[in-house]
């Protein structure tokens, strides 16, 4: 995609997800068709369309999570400087909120608790299914190679991790 057509395409997103909330499945099927009118027909025909919309998807995503809210955020570190730091150390502008079914801009979390909550706790499930994966692989890992047992970084059953749910 030529930059000026991922400029209007992330306009479009934004104008959508004003109407429909910031849900990329929804935003995708608004959008695409009209977005990509050859290549959604093209992809109808070859039967990829799934395959098309699942990275029409992912795209979205992409341009909800990297929204520009800087300016928001420094009306918050006003309100309490204590923010300041903690806005900052984050790597994302926006975080999905499950109950919302869309991701929520920072500020936002910041101004409704519940959201932030419900934001911090689906990142958390997230990172210890992600980490109990990883303990598998590692399994799996040392069958295929035969060699010594990998001792896992984290595991679901350590007491030590307990605290971090």
């Amino acid at each position: 995609m030529l930059d000026s057509q991922s400029a209007t395409f992330a306009e479009r997103v934004w104008e959508v997800a004003a109407q429909l909330g910031n849900n990329a499945p929804k935003i995708a099927d608004d959008i695409m068709g009209a977005a990509f009118p050859l290549t959604c027909s093209q992809a109808r025909a070859e039967g990829a369309l799934r395959m098309l919309r699942t990275g029409i998807i992912t795209e979205v995503k992409r341009i909800l999570r990297n929204r520009d809210v800087g300016l928001v955020q420094a009306d918050f570190t006003e309100v309490c400087d204590g923010f300041a730091p903690l806005v900052k150390a984050l790597r994302s502008k926006s975080y999905f909120v499950e109950s919302a079914e869309e991701y929520v801009a920072v500020p936002d979390l910041i101004a409704e608790p519940d959201l932030l909550d419900d934001a911090r706790r689906f990142m958390r499930r997230k990172g210890l299914e992600c980490l109990a994966e990883a303990d598998r692989l590692d399994a799996l890992f040392v069958a295929v190679t035969g060699g010594p047992g990998i001792q896992p970084q984290y595991h679901h059953d350590n007491p030590a991790h307990q605290g971090a749910h």
